[in-house]
């Protein structure tokens, strides 16, 4: 939430006076706990280093769920050879030359869902 507002519309936030009171009203409108008088979001680097590309980890986690429980069976196939040689001819050996997408499709034989993510989360 806080890099989205800061790295978004400069008009949602200029009001706040300062960062740290920004941190602080976004933390307490979204339920979570904030410590008066510190800073936490000033040691964070990835704010400043990353910006929204930090959550591209977080998208290929998703994908990574998916065909780890589609195809792998959540570790019950996990050195299955079939599905070893499947992964390296429908994602692997294409490396940067074809459409994510278009692997994805093909390993999963269906668009990417975000079931499986979720469901490793609880």
């Amino acid at each position: 939430m806080f890099d989205q507002t800061i790295f978004g519309i400069p008009d949602k936030w200029k009001d706040a006076g300062s960062t740290t009171n920004l941190f602080a009203k976004l933390c307490r409108e979204h339920g979570l706990l904030y410590a008066d008088g510190t800073h936490w979001h000033s040691k964070f680097g990835h704010l400043v280093s990353y910006g929204a590309g930090y959550y591209s980890y977080l998208y290929a986690s998703m994908f990574s769920a998916d065909l780890w429980s589609q195809c792998f069976r959540n570790g019950d196939d996990a050195f299955n050879r079939r599905a070893g040689q499947k992964y390296w001819k429908e994602i692997l050996i294409h490396g940067g030359s074809k459409d994510p997408n278009q692997m994805l499709r093909s390993m999963l034989g269906r668009d990417p869902q975000v079931d499986s993510f979720f469901e490793c989360m609880t």
